[in-house]
């Protein structure tokens, strides 16, 4: 409770227990009165004393006391104090900040003075306040003759109304609680003030007062005002050297970008202007793409030179360096900044290099996922592993392309283990140009054991994979990697991998005799095979002669040109001689021209006499052969006689075997095997089972037969007197009778015909039905 005086101003606390039980009070009184001093008392001294120059002090006690309240929640919100003397009091209780001024309604009260007398006014006493109403932000005062509003936070009058006509004497004014007008009334009169927008310029007075917290609460959703506060805020905390908060709110404002990051930069404190920078981004659209790529890369010349300063410093192993160089991670792991670098990477990579900050540059094509400047770093670092490594987990094959020729170059065996590891994702063929044509011998070793990888792990059967590794074989190396290499492939020149023809043009470039006869054998010039294969090994030369097995006259020829060397430039009869039992299409006969005329015939005994008796062994068996060809010419003459006066006997009884009527009722069939058939019931069962040649020959013969009249030409015989008609009837004969249709050949043919034809089938069943 407040209980106010002409001089004090007291404040009881205490419990209603039962608002039923009346008084209510009188337990609160009670314990002041059991106990004195307890109340809390604002004192204003003796008025007599008070400080005023050209004022008197009324000798009639005055006060008015009044609280406005909170409509939701009935707390008192504003207390005004009217009392004698040159001011009254105003709590403002709503905004206090401390739990012990909610407690104590007298504490951190704040005296404010009436307005000054004007001229008229002469007499102060007649022209103090008789009454006051508070509102949120203002104080009106009533006087015998006018009403006057005092703003509580300038403590400046801002509305005055004079009474123009006599209403009688001023009683009082109050204010509505629940609806929040404001009355004041006389003895004939009663008038109401009606408070609109009243806080419409309470944020200029908190800005004046630098109370920019309240400030912005009272212009939120207003932009225009919002950067008036905004504006004055910053340069508040610019003249108090507080850079970094000023530019928080210098980048929520709309002055030049250009004259405020000039004034940071005016200063000693790159933190200032980093901030400014980076809430101006934030507040950037996408579109707004000239200023956010401006400011990105500003920040990032910004980072960059403290991190070098640092570094210079020899600060890069502190804390203080480490956390700058994550803020800098940070600050490029954000969407619109990796966006904005994405397409301006060059300007960021100069400015890097410029800096010479080779570190934060591989971080930072790591954090853009430019792995090729990433690579392309390490390479001119010298750290080809660490290129190697990246290199190993991308997928990007143009990445491969690009750097393996560099990578093997410089470290061939590690480079080669990355392309084993990545298997069959890249693609060998498009990778054989990038393999250099002048090589060393540790780099051919390598690329040999990648081929051989694509080769016997990835079964990769592509020409110009194989057509390098036997290159490599050839020039790098031994024979033995040659030969192995071509016996493997085999002699079939269809299945081969490798391009022969290209093979054996660097077998005859580098004189691997051995590898030029295998690949003249593949290609099939044996004549060239055994020609350099009798000057390298007469062995390998017997060995290719033998090659073409299915053609004999070839084989013949190529022993001959053995033979023919051995005997003309060895001069070796004995080893001549030898050959005769080494290939049996040789004979005596064939080599004898080869020797000289001199060489008499003892050395050519045996050899004669083996011939002679391989000729007389070959008679015996060709007398054989005719004695046994004269004994089937006689059986075949017999078999023809016997078939010249055979017969079949037909009785008048005897029936078609298709049709079942009298054989002899129409033209007919007799096979040897017992069957009779009807002409037209055979040719209607040989007619479907013919091939279409045939059918289609048979529907001529019997078309031109029907056309065929008993003309002159028709009756007309040929040099063997036959005639067309004749001829024509034989040939249909030899097509329909050649064999019984139930025993011959073609009911064999027929043996996964179905019983019931198709076209039947339905029939057939409803039959059985």
């Amino acid at each position: 409770m407040l209980v106010a005086t002409a001089r004090k101003l007291y404040q009881f606390k205490g419990f209603v227990n039962n608002k039923d039980d009346r008084p209510w009070f009188s337990t609160i009184f009670n314990t002041y009165l059991s106990q004195s001093g307890l109340e809390e008392v604002l004192e204003f001294g003796d008025l007599a004393s008070s400080h005023m120059s050209d004022k008197a002090v009324s000798d009639k006690a005055l006060s008015r006391l009044n609280i406005l309240y909170d409509v939701g929640t009935g707390y008192p919100k504003t207390i005004g104090y009217l009392v004698d003397g040159n001011s009254f009091m105003f709590n403002n209780v709503i905004t206090a900040s401390s739990s012990s001024t909610l407690d104590n309604f007298l504490k951190d009260v704040k005296m404010i003075p009436y307005p000054r007398l004007t001229d008229s006014e002469s007499n102060p006493i007649s022209n103090l306040p008789i009454s006051l109403v508070m509102t949120d932000y203002h104080a009106l005062l009533l006087y015998k003759d006018y009403v006057k509003a005092i703003c509580t936070l300038s403590e400046e009058v801002i509305f005055e109304d004079n009474f123009e006509t006599p209403r009688g004497r001023v009683i009082n004014i109050t204010r509505d609680i629940i609806k929040g007008s404001v009355w004041f009334f006389t003895e004939r009169a009663v008038q109401k003030y009606m408070m609109k927008h009243e806080d419409r310029n309470i944020w200029k007075i908190y800005l004046d007062k630098e109370d920019f917290v309240k400030a912005e609460e009272m212009v939120k959703g207003d932009s225009d005002k919002m950067e008036e506060v905004s504006m004055r805020q910053a340069d508040y905390f610019f003249r108090k050297k507080e850079y970094e908060k000023s530019a928080v709110y210098y980048a929520l404002t709309k002055s030049s970008f250009e004259e405020i990051a000039l004034k940071f930069s005016g200063i000693d404190d790159s933190g200032a202007l980093k901030t400014f920078l980076m809430k101006k981004l934030s507040s950037l659209q996408p579109i707004d793409i000239t200023q956010v790529t401006t400011i990105v890369l500003w920040l990032v010349e910004i980072y960059l030179d403290e991190l070098g300063t640092m570094r210079d410093f020899g600060k890069n192993d502190t804390a203080d360096y480490h956390n700058a160089e994550a803020e800098f991670l940070q600050f490029m792991n954000q969407r619109i900044i990796k966006e904005c670098i994405a397409k301006n990477k060059k300007a960021v990579y100069d400015l890097m290099a410029s800096h010479g900050d080779k570190e934060n540059l591989i971080m930072f094509t790591l954090l853009m996922k430019d792995f090729d400047e990433v690579i392309e770093n390490n390479i001119s670092n010298g750290q080809y592993a660490a290129a190697l490594s990246t290199l190993r987990n991308q997928k990007d094959k143009g990445l491969y392309s690009k750097f393996i020729p560099i990578l093997l170059d410089k470290d061939p065996s590690a480079t080669i283990d990355v392309l084993i590891n990545v298997g069959s994702m890249l693609d060998a063929v498009t990778l054989l140009p990038k393999f250099s044509s002048k090589l060393d011998r540790l780099t051919a070793s390598e690329i040999t054991r990648y081929l051989e990888n694509c080769i016997n792990t990835l079964r990769l059967t592509d020409q110009q994979i194989h057509d390098y590794l036997l290159s490599l074989y050839i020039h790098y190396s031994p024979l033995e990697k040659v030969i192995s290499y071509l016996e493997l492939q085999g002699s079939d020149i269809n299945r081969v991998r490798y391009n022969p023809t290209y093979a054996l043009n660097m077998c005859l470039e580098k004189k691997l005799h051995t590898a030029t006869i295998h690949l003249y054998t593949i290609l099939g010039l044996y004549e060239e095979a055994v020609a350099l294969a009798i000057e390298v090994d007469l062995n390998l030369a017997k060995k290719t002669a033998n090659v073409p097995e299915e053609d004999e006259e070839l084989r013949k020829k190529l022993w001959l040109r053995i033979a023919k060397h051995v005997v003309k430039e060895k001069n070796d009869i004995q080893l001549a001689m030898e050959f005769l039992q080494q290939c049996e299409l040789l004979k005596i006969e064939d080599i004898l021209p080869f020797f000289p005329n001199f060489v008499t015939i003892d050395h050519f005994r045996d050899a004669i006499c083996a011939q002679l008796q391989d000729y007389n062994l070959h008679i015996q068996d060709l007398k054989g052969e005719m004695e046994e060809a004269t004994k089937a010419a006689e059986v075949i003459r017999d078999e023809i006689q016997q078939v010249r006066n055979r017969c079949s006997v037909v009785k008048t009884t005897d029936r078609c075997i298709l049709c079942e009527s009298p054989l002899l009722t129409n033209n007919f069939y007799v096979f040897t095997c017992g069957h009779f058939f009807h002409g037209y019931c055979l040719m209607d069962n040989v007619v479907p089972v013919l091939s279409n040649p045939r059918r289609t020959l048979l529907m001529d013969y019997q078309k031109r037969l029907q056309e065929m009249s008993l003309r002159q030409d028709a009756l007309s015989t040929d040099s063997t007197g036959i005639s067309a008609r004749e001829q024509i009837v034989s040939e249909i004969t030899d097509t329909v009778a050649s064999e019984c249709i139930y025993c011959g050949e073609q009911i064999i043919k027929l043996i996964d015909m179905p019983y019931i034809n198709e076209d039947h089938y339905d029939r057939v069943q409803k039959e059985w039905e």
